[in-house]
C-alpha cells in the first residue's frame, strides 16, 4: 500500500491542523524536458507592451514559457508522475524527511492493525446498559449490607 502522507504527518503531530498547518499534494504527471528542447517549444508571451522609451524588461512586459504543443512527448519532454508531497508547511517543527515520513507511515499501519474495532452505536449501548446493570447491582448489594448491620446494631441497642 503507497504511503498517505496526511496520515504519516498526523501520527506525527496529533494536534496539527491539515486545513492549516499543511497541505499535501498531488500533481499527476508533469512534463520534465529532454535536454535541447527547451528552446524548441520555447514561446515569448507579452504581458504588457511598453512605454513608449521605455526598454522592454522580462517579467514586467514579456516572459517566456514552454508551449508543450509544440514540442513531441517522448521525443522532447516526458510525463513524470511524481507522486503525493508536502506543498505547504506552516508548523513550527522541522518539515519530515521521507525517511521520517516512512517511518510514522509504518508505525501507523502497526497502530491501526492492533486497534480494536470500533463498535457500532447499538453495540456501545448494548457495552452501556452492561455496565449500568452491573452498578446496579453493586448498589443493590451495598444497601442489603448496609440494611443488615443496622438491624444487627439495633439488636444490639435494644438487648
Amino acid at each position: 500500500m503507497m504511503m498517505n502522507i496526511a496520515l504519516a504527518i498526523m501520527y506525527l503531530y496529533p494536534t496539527a491542523n491539515p486545513t492549516r498547518d499543511f497541505t499535501v499534494q498531488d500533481n499527476g504527471p508533469e512534463p520534465v524536458l529532454r535536454k535541447g528542447a527547451e528552446e524548441k517549444g520555447r514561446v515569448r508571451y507579452e504581458i504588457r507592451s511598453p512605454e513608449v522609451g521605455e526598454e522592454p524588461v522580462e517579467g514586467v512586459n514579456y516572459r517566456y514559457g514552454i508551449d508543450y504543443n509544440l514540442l513531441v512527448e517522448g521525443e522532447d519532454y516526458d510525463l513524470v508522475e511524481r507522486g503525493p508531497f508536502i506543498a505547504v508547511w506552516n508548523l513550527d517543527v522541522p518539515q519530515p524527511t521521507e525517511a521520517e515520513l516512512q517511518a510514522a507511515w509504518d508505525a501507523y499501519q502497526e497502530y491501526e492493525a492492533t486497534k480494536p474495532p470500533e463498535l457500532t452505536e447499538i453495540e456501545q449501548l448494548q457495552q452501556e446498559n452492561l455496565l449500568l446493570k452491573a452498578q446496579n447491582n453493586a448498589l443493590s448489594e451495598r444497601a442489603d449490607f448496609i440494611e443488615d448491620i443496622i438491624a444487627e446494631m439495633a439488636m444490639q441497642v435494644y438487648q
